[in-house]
């Protein structure tokens, strides 16, 4: 294995063609970076971009992050997806205030520590804001390194991501770290890609296994395939004139500490609450179904709509508030909930 040739070529590279001015690169500070590396897990650059403008701008400093309220991150959030990201982040923000002064941590150990980081995100934040020497592992790397090096297995089983940690550690250059990581990812993202990789434009490619045998598409192998389940649940939208009625979920399970309407297992479990909150005398009228795809489940989801006239019936329906449609809270939403409100606004 020629290392020092392989990071050479791929400094290079960068060089020439990185990525050098996206919104956390200006003005790089751990924070900045560390709130990047966890909205990139498994969400692309141009995705995160108007997210990290809109949250570093809410949010400037780990005090400013760690003083705010989860409803105000996960608004800020609403869309993104993977919400424990958001809550993770809320908690490590707490963690070091209280426990670092404020101030982000520059030892691995004490990185890792935090809620929701891993090694190779804790390499980047470390290697990318301060040059320490800490290899990574994350998507674009693993597909980089399975084809170089034909490696065969998903690179999720234990066995096969100790051997990739190996390698990357072992051509992970001392010097030019952070450089070294952030060409690999930019590398992964604008080159050697999951279709279409564009071998020919490779600073490594004369070394490259999958090039040399025309095998990019077997790399990395694919998690071996579980079929989703599916699953029904209706939801119930009380509305009052530009208010429908809304719940906070608990933090854990889906959607953790989003808001949400009332959600039943069953339409006759739905029918009862009706029953219940005396709605069964308002107007209501089904919406069309919709089905959410989770990497484990298809949620299959329909929305039934009840009118409520009389100002008497507002405060009757437990814990919860009144989501003006026309002046929005500062809250966290999912995606079909946040589509569904959309729905209603443009028709009230």
């Amino acid at each position: 294995m020629q290392v020092k040739g392989f990071a050479k070529k791929i400094l290079l590279w960068y060089k020439n063609y990185g990525r050098k001015n996206l919104p956390w690169q200006r003005n790089k500070t751990l924070y900045r970076v560390w709130i990047s590396e966890v909205m990139l897990q498994q969400t692309s650059v141009s995705t995160v971009v108007p997210y990290f403008n809109r949250f570093v701008m809410r949010f400037p400093d780990v005090k400013a992050l760690s003083i705010s309220s989860l409803d105000d991150i996960l608004y800020l959030w609403t869309g993104l997806g993977y919400y424990l990201r958001a809550r993770n982040l809320y908690k490590s923000a707490q963690v070091i205030v209280s426990e670092h002064d404020g101030i982000f941590p520059i030892s691995l150990k004490e990185v890792l520590a935090l809620p929701g980081i891993g090694r190779s995100t804790a390499g980047a934040i470390l290697s990318l804001t301060l040059g320490i020497s800490l290899p990574i592992l994350d998507g674009n790397v693993k597909r980089i390194l399975t084809r170089y090096f034909a490696i065969s297995g998903w690179p999720g089983l234990p066995e096969i991501e100790k051997k990739l940690w190996s390698i990357s550690t072992a051509i992970t250059p001392f010097s030019n770290t952070g450089e070294y990581n952030q060409a690999m990812m930019d590398l992964g993202s604008l080159v050697c890609t999951k279709f279409n990789p564009k071998c020919l434009v490779c600073p490594i490619h004369m070394g490259c296994n999958a090039h040399i045998h025309a095998s990019w598409m077997e790399y990395p192998e694919k998690k071996p395939r579980v079929m989703r389940s599916s699953q029904k649940i209706w939801f119930l939208l009380i509305q009052k004139g530009e208010k429908i009625w809304m719940q906070q979920r608990p933090l854990h399970g889906i959607w953790g500490g989003l808001f949400c309407f009332p959600q039943y297992d069953c339409e006759l479990e739905l029918r009862l609450s009706i029953k219940q909150y005396v709605l069964s005398d308002c107007k209501s009228y089904q919406m069309d179904l919709i089905r959410h795809t989770f990497s484990h489940l298809y949620l299959d989801i329909t929305p039934v709509v009840v009118k409520v006239s009389s100002t008497s019936e507002i405060n009757h329906y437990g814990v919860g508030l009144w989501y003006n449609l026309l002046n929005p809270p500062v809250i966290g939403l999912s995606a079909p909930i946040a589509r569904l409100l959309n729905i209603l606004r443009y028709s009230t």
